[in-house]
């Protein structure tokens, strides 16, 4: 029933963004232009786009149907925290059964960072989270006022908690976001077959930890704010992707954040 562990991870260390423009340079600390960022009337179904483009099966969903696997997948975030009765991080995880471990170190996997993982494996089910990338993201955050508020390494770990919490919801429930909505086809001469559309798994974890902790965006923002923070990703391709994303939402160009 899917897979045994999930995790919360960015792209590899050292490599550039799929939309990055490798000779633009790196960006400094804080130049981050606020108006690249959605407000709060567009912020979720953008970055929920977002999160899309980076599923391998992107291309493959109609272009008249990717909002609406955004959208759908925000709906069931949505709703999963709305049904947690207001109710904090904590006394959800308790009440689950979820163990709690922080690991000081900063994870790491065949290059890639991660930020948490749940492993539901056991007879407990465990969620790992780790210390050093919480501090990396509230400190990206600061250097980008405005978009998170102040961020400390204690909230950023909540927010990792809700994240992996939503995927022990999908397991539990015997079903994943991804397999609620239509496969897409992928053709190999005279064969075909259809796969799930994976990230709308992570769209639906995203909404969940934004409604279920008040915060002003979907989470994923924190990840670019990282990556242009340290220089692995170019501000103005960042912008760019955004606007294509806003666009394609129906939003339109309008005064940002």
């Amino acid at each position: 029933m899917g897979k045994a562990i999930n995790e919360s991870k960015t792209k590899p260390y050292g490599q550039a963004t799929a939309f990055e423009d490798t000779a633009g340079g790196r960006t400094g600390r804080g130049l981050l232009n606020m108006n690249s960022l959605p407000n709060r009337e567009d912020s979720d179904l953008t970055l929920g786009l977002m999160e899309l483009r980076r599923d391998p099966m992107y291309r493959r969903i109609p272009e008249e149907r990717r909002v609406r696997y955004a959208e759908r997948s925000l709906n069931d975030g949505y709703e999963a925290a709305e049904a947690a009765e207001r109710l904090a991080i904590g006394e959800l995880l308790e009440r689950a059964g979820i163990a709690v471990r922080f690991d000081g170190a900063s994870g790491g996997l065949f290059g890639s960072a991660l930020r948490a993982q749940i492993d539901w494996t056991g007879k407990v089910p465990r969620i790992v989270v780790y210390r050093e990338s919480m501090r990396q993201l509230a400190e990206a955050a600061s250097a980008f006022p405005g978009t998170f508020g102040e961020l400390t390494a204690e909230a950023a770990a909540d927010i990792h908690l809700a994240h992996e919490y939503y995927h022990w919801l999908e397991y539990t429930r015997g079903v994943f976001t991804a397999e609620r909505l239509d496969p897409v086809e992928i053709r190999f001469g005279p064969w075909k077959r259809r796969a799930s559309v994976r990230q709308c798994g992570e769209i639906a974890a995203h909404a969940f930890a934004k409604r279920l902790l008040k915060l002003t965006h979907l989470p994923n923002l924190l990840d670019y704010l990282y990556l242009m923070h340290i220089g692995e990703l170019n501000k103005e391709a960042f912008d760019e992707e955004m606007e294509k994303c806003r666009e394609a939402s129906g939003s339109g160009r309008r005064h940002m954040v």
